[in-house]
C-alpha cells in the first residue's frame, strides 16, 4: 500500500459561522451526508452507521480559532483505504458565503488509488453541499 491524498474545496452560499458550528461539533453527519445513517459523539470518538455497517472515528483536534476539524478512522468498509487522515475547514469569504475544504491522507493500493480519488471527489463535493443545505434550513 502506498500513502496518498485528496481534497475537495468548494465554495457554498451559507453562513461560515453556522458552517462552523456543523463541522466543529462533529455531530449531526448523518444530517448532511447521505451515506451516513446515524452518528453520535462520545468524547473523542465519533460512531458513524451507513446501510452496510459501522465505523468509529478518532477526533484528533477542534481548532475553534482556525476552524479545523481532524479525524482518523483506522479502518472502514466504503472504500478500498485505510488509516484515513480527515481534514475539513471552514473559511470565511463573506457573512453569506464560505469555502469548505475537506481533504485527506490515506493508505491505498497503487491500483485503486484513481478510483478512491474519483470516490472521495463525489463523497467530498456531496458532503459540502450537504452542509450548506443543512446550514440554510437552520437559518430558516
Amino acid at each position: 500500500m502506498k500513502k496518498s491524498n485528496h481534497r475537495v474545496e468548494v465554495k457554498i452560499d451559507a453562513n461560515p459561522d453556522i458552517v462552523w458550528d456543523i463541522v466543529g461539533s462533529g455531530t449531526d453527519v448523518d444530517k448532511w451526508l447521505p451515506v451516513i445513517t446515524s452518528c453520535k459523539v462520545e468524547g473523542n470518538k465519533r460512531y458513524c452507521a451507513t446501510a452496510d455497517g459501522n465505523f468509529e472515528e478518532d477526533i484528533l483536534e477542534v481548532d475553534q480559532v482556525n476552524k479545523i476539524f481532524s479525524y482518523f478512522i483506522p479502518r472502514q468498509h466504503l472504500l478500498p483505504i485505510k488509516d484515513i487522515h480527515g481534514i475539513m475547514q471552514v473559511k470565511t469569504v463573506d457573512a453569506d458565503t464560505t469555502i469548505v475544504s475537506w481533504s485527506w491522507t490515506y493508505l491505498v493500493e497503487d491500483t485503486d488509488d484513481l478510483k478512491v480519488r474519483e470516490a472521495l471527489n463525489g463523497l467530498g463535493e456531496m458532503g459540502i453541499k450537504g452542509i450548506e443545505t443543512f446550514a440554510n434550513h437552520l437559518v430558516n
